[in-house]
């Protein structure tokens, strides 16, 4: 129905219906602090919303197809967004300005994410990659090559030294930040 809802869990009472895409959503995330909501959709755009009042506070515009995946940055001031035109773009969520568009898979992106620390994103794509960027920059540090099919999903650990991809293939694999080796590959 082209909305979002925030319910609350004890209830199950929905507290909100966030309205103003045209098109299907993809994703919502709260913010860090749990006082917005961001919103990606097949109308190629991302939102910005206030979780209490449902009020739409920032439009993200420049993706030319839909927008697949929107993630919140460790301290809520940026915002990744990924899409079916083969980039990612980082976004400042204040201003609603692009910082950086990442150029580099051959195919649609099914996810990013902020190292820890926020000094580097995390992109996963169909085209078997995940790739690590340097958020300020925008520059590719290291191409994680070694599935051999869409790399659904990727996100680092904790501390930040690791990643942990998954594909198609039926595996997971962990690899090295720093080198961009693969240290273990799980199979299903």
């Amino acid at each position: 129905d082209r909305t979002a809802k925030i319910w609350r869990v004890e209830s199950g009472e929905c507290l909100q219906t966030l309205k103003g895409h045209s098109m299907v959503l993809n994703s919502a995330v709260f913010s860090p602090d749990g006082a917005t909501v961001l919103t990606a959709s097949t109308d190629n755009l991302a939102k910005i919303w206030c979780a209490q009042s449902g009020e739409c506070m920032q439009t993200f515009k420049g993706h030319r197809w839909d927008v697949v995946s929107a993630v919140f940055s460790p301290d809520g001031t940026l915002v990744i967004t990924t899409s079916e035109d083969r980039t990612a773009k980082i976004w400042r969520v204040e201003s609603g300005e692009c910082l950086q568009t990442l150029k580099g898979h051959s195919m649609v992106l099914n996810s990013a994410v902020f190292s820890p620390d926020g000094a580097t994103v995390l992109t996963a794509s169909t085209d078997n990659l995940a790739k690590i960027w340097c958020a300020q920059s925008g520059e590719c540090m290291q191409t994680l090559k070694g599935h051999r099919y869409d790399v659904v999903s990727a996100v680092y650990s904790p501390d930040g030294t690791l990643v942990i991809t998954t594909s198609e293939d039926r595996t997971a694999k962990i690899w090295c930040v720093e080198s961009g080796e693969c240290l273990q590959t799980l199979r299903a």
